[in-house]
C-alpha cells in the first residue's frame, strides 16, 4: 500500500512516541514536538485519519489519540524502523557468550537466556534447545541412534513484562500464564515463527488468542547447518521492535560463531 511522505513519517512518530509512553497520540502533541511550522494540527488530523481509514491506525474507546494497529507495526518493522546499534555495555553481554566456557553447554545455554533477558528490558525472554544434539556435541552421546530426540525450553522475565501497561488486566496475565506454562506450544510457537533469519511476528500474526496483543522476535542457532535451538523475545505489540531484532540477531549470531568452533 503506497503512502505519500508525509503520512509515512507521521506513521512512523505515531508508532515510535506510542512505544516510549504507551499513551494514544493526538495531532497537538505531534505538531508540537515533532512538526512545528511544517504543517497545521488540522492538516495532521486529517493525515491521521486517512491513515486510520487505510488499517494502520486506531482510536481507543473515545480518544481523540490514535495507536499504531497490527498492520502500522507491520509497515513501520517492513519500511520506517531505522536499524539499532547496540551500546558498549550490550556488545559486551554478548561478546562474553563467545568467552570459553569449557565444554559445559548447559552452562552457556544459562548464560544466553541471562544475557538475552539483560538486552531485553521488560519483556520474556524464550530460548528452545534440542539436548539430544548438545550431549553428542559434549561426547554424552555416541550417536543419534541412542536416544530419542529430546526438547527442553528456558524462559525468563515473565514477572518483569507484567508491568507493562497492556497487561494491567488480570485476564490478559492468567492467559499469559496459562500459554507459558504449556512448554509444548511455546516451542511449537517457536519453531512455527523461527528460522535462519530473524523473524518478527506481530499480534494475529501469532495465530493463538493469548497473544494477540503481542509479538515475538525469534531466530534458530545452527551447528553445522542442523538447528541447535531457537531464541526469542516475546513482549507487547508496543515493543522496541529495533533494539529487540538486533539483540536477538547479534545473540544468535554468537551462537553460530561458537559452536562453528565445535
Amino acid at each position: 500500500m503506497e503512502l505519500t511522505a508525509r503520512q509515512r513519517k507521521i506513521l512512523a512518530l505515531v508508532v515510535k512516541e506510542y512505544i516510549d509512553t504507551a499513551v494514544p497520540i493526538g495531532s497537538a502533541a505531534i505538531c508540537q514536538k515533532y512538526l512545528d511550522g511544517e504543517c497545521s494540527p488540522a492538516t495532521i488530523r486529517n493525515e491521521l485519519a486517512a491513515l486510520e481509514e487505510q488499517g494502520f491506525l486506531t482510536h481507543p474507546y473515545t480518544s481523540a489519540g490514535r495507536i499504531p494497529t497490527d498492520q502500522g507495526y507491520r509497515f513501520y518493522v517492513d519500511e520506517l524502523m531505522d536499524a539499532y546499534r547496540l551500546t558498549a555495555r550490550e556488545k559486551t553481554l554478548v561478546e562474553q557468550l563467545q568467552v570459553a566456557l569449557g565444554r559445559d553447554l548447559n552452562s552457556l545455554m544459562d548464560e544466553t537466556l541471562k544475557a538475552i533477558q539483560s538486552l531485553s528490558e521488560n519483556y520474556t525472554t524464550v530460548l528452545k534447545t534440542d539436548d539430544h544434539l548438545l550431549n553428542e556435541l559434549t561426547g554424552k552421546v555416541r550417536n543419534t541412534l541412542e536416544s530419542a530426540r529430546q526438547e527442553s525450553l528456558r524462559l525468563s522475565g515473565l514477572a518483569k513484562m507484567f508491568y507493562e501497561p497492556e497487561f494491567e488486566d488480570v485476564q490478559n496475565i492468567r492467559r499469559m500464564m496459562d500459554l507459558l506454562d504449556d512448554k509444548t506450544e511455546v516451542m511449537h510457537i517457536l519453531d512455527e515463527h523461527s528460522g535462519g533469519e530473524t523473524s518478527i511476528s506481530i499480534g494475529a500474526e501469532l495465530q493463538t488468542e493469548p497473544l494477540k496483543d503481542c509479538s515475538l522476535v525469534a531466530k534458530d542457532f545452527f551447528y553445522k547447518g542442523e538447528r541447535v535451538g531457537s531464541l526469542g523475545i516475546i513482549g507487547p505489540t508496543r515493543m522496541r521492535y529495533s533494539k529487540i531484532t538486533a539483540a536477538v540477531d547479534s545473540i544468535a549470531q554468537a551462537l553460530d560463531v561458537f559452536f562453528a568452533d565445535f
